[in-house]
């Protein structure tokens, strides 16, 4: 995976739900880089953290 590639704010947010993170690192890198294609289209932090907590809860 290509860390250069993942927004500051996702990575940030993503650091501070650890139920997210285990989620994410379990994830074939195809779905970890549709992940980070809506993270790269989220406009604010709110938006952030709310795509990052669907991660926690396994909705994405």
């Amino acid at each position: 995976m290509d860390f250069y590639n993942i927004p500051i704010g996702f990575g940030l947010a993503l650091s501070a739900n650890a139920a997210a993170m285990n989620y994410y690192a379990h994830l074939p890198e195809e779905q970890k880089q549709e992940i980070l294609g809506k993270a790269h289209s989220v406009r604010s932090e709110k938006e952030m953290y709310s795509l990052v907590a669907s991660l926690a809860n396994g909705q994405i």
